[in-house]
């Protein structure tokens, strides 16, 4: 197999496995897709790349190049923002149960903030009034892939209700605010293409709600991400083209009958620019006849955990042997001392040999970022493709990475 025209043999026999690849050409092509999608002379937009979805600074900066800000989450994650360049400006933090900390960082950086909650505007205020000041709103519905990434409804622990949604900006404006965004967020890894602007015209009926209570209107109307890219078992590719059409087509006519104002569209795209462009590669250590046929993998659940996590399933590609016929069902395990450490059951792939290289695609997004050194089995290396040439991006791990954040004075 190759990847945008290196062999995936000659890369692991270089960096070594397991290995994070990155095809940088496709980030590119991603986000410029994306982009075009939304493109409006009527309804301007601007798109915030979702950091948690991949935080390599080599990643972010390719996106900055590509005129993507930065969705954050985190005081780390704004951190690699402004220092890959992003300007602060060009910068959303929109976390959680926001800290003191959480909250100064922000405020110093002079980035854009989304609250999560009526509460986390008391928060702020003991540092800060802002000019502009967004809420994250749960419209009370929510999709996802999976159960464990649908971040909104009844269930999820995100965002103000929309039934309280007006007392937020209520208190918003009794401190003096005067100028205000809304957003949401309601899941992860969508393939239905009329889910996005159903819950746009769901969002915006929500804030003509607020608008008819409180007479305010909106700067920017914030629909998250949630664009999904096809795993295993998947039929079809989301087509963004028409999500984008529709989105724009819904935030204009609402906007108008609504009287909310003439809000700008923000995203927040994460998988959609980042997932199908990386690949884990790892290598088949060896063959177990148990109860079960296993083949055991140099990568585990510490590498890639989305598996154990929400029994998420990637497409996977034996080397060499793309083109055989003769399938045989296997699973396919790491060596993590956990029996969760399972990435397929019964998966029908090619006859298995000891050294096999294995790619598990549509890994560039919550792969490597969401990696642990639990059993004490290290990070892997990343390589980015870029002009035609692999370059390693994040070296492998090493136990002295471990033993230098160590503090007790152990005597040896």
């Amino acid at each position: 197999m190759k990847i945008n025209g290196l062999n995936v043999s000659d890369l692991a026999d270089e960096f070594g496995t397991p290995l994070y690849v990155y095809d940088f050409d496709r980030i590119k092509d991603n986000a410029q897709r994306l982009r075009r999608a939304f493109d409006s002379d009527e309804i301007e937009t601007a798109f915030f790349y979702a950091v948690k979805a991949n935080s390599h600074p080599a990643i972010v900066q390719l996106l900055k190049d590509c005129g993507y800000g930065c969705d954050c989450v985190s005081p780390g994650e704004i951190e690699i923002a402004l220092k890959t360049g992003v300007k602060p400006s060009d910068i959303i933090f929109a976390g959680n149960y926001e800290s003191m900390e959480d909250f100064n960082v922000a405020v110093e950086a002079g980035v854009n903030i989304i609250l999560d909650d009526i509460t986390s505007l008391d928060r702020l205020l003991r540092i800060h009034c802002p000019e502009v000041i967004s809420f994250r709103i749960n419209p009370g519905k929510g999709r996802g892939k999976y159960e464990q990434i649908t971040t909104g409804g009844e269930k999820a622990k995100f965002g103000v209700p929309h039934e309280k949604a007006w007392l937020a900006y209520e208190k918003a404006r009794q401190v003096g605010i005067e100028r205000y965004g809304a957003q949401m967020m309601t899941g992860s890894g969508i393939l239905d293409e009329e889910h996005f602007p159903r819950m746009l015209e769901l969002l915006l009926n929500i804030l003509g709600q607020i608008h008819q209570k409180l007479g305010i209107t909106f700067e920017y109307v914030d629909m998250g991400g949630g664009f999904g890219i096809p795993y295993y078992g998947d039929d079809h590719e989301l087509d963004i083209q028409y999500v984008g059409r529709e989105c724009l087509k819904v935030l204009k006519a609402k906007s108008e009958s609504l009287s909310i104002g003439k809000p700008a569209l923000h995203l927040e795209p994460g998988r959609y620019l980042v997932g199908d462009a990386g690949y884990l590669v790892t290598r088949v250590l060896g063959i177990k006849e148990s109860y079960q046929t296993f083949a055991g993998l140099d990568a585990g659940f510490n590498t890639l955990i989305r598996s154990a996590l929400y029994k998420a399933q990637h497409p996977v590609i034996v080397d060499g042997k793309e083109d055989e016929k003769e399938l045989y069902p296997i699973n396919l395990c790491g060596q993590i001392c956990e029996n969760t450490d399972i990435f397929t059951v019964g998966r029908p792939l090619p006859k298995l040999e000891e050294g096999d290289l294995l790619i598990f695609t549509q890994a560039g997004a919550y792969g490597s970022t969401m990696s642990m050194t639990y059993n004490h089995r290290l990070r892997p290396a990343e390589v980015a493709i870029i002009n035609g040439k692999a370059i390693e991006i994040t070296r492998r791990e090493t136990m002295s990475d471990y033993w230098n954040r160590i503090t007790y004075p152990i005597l040896l």
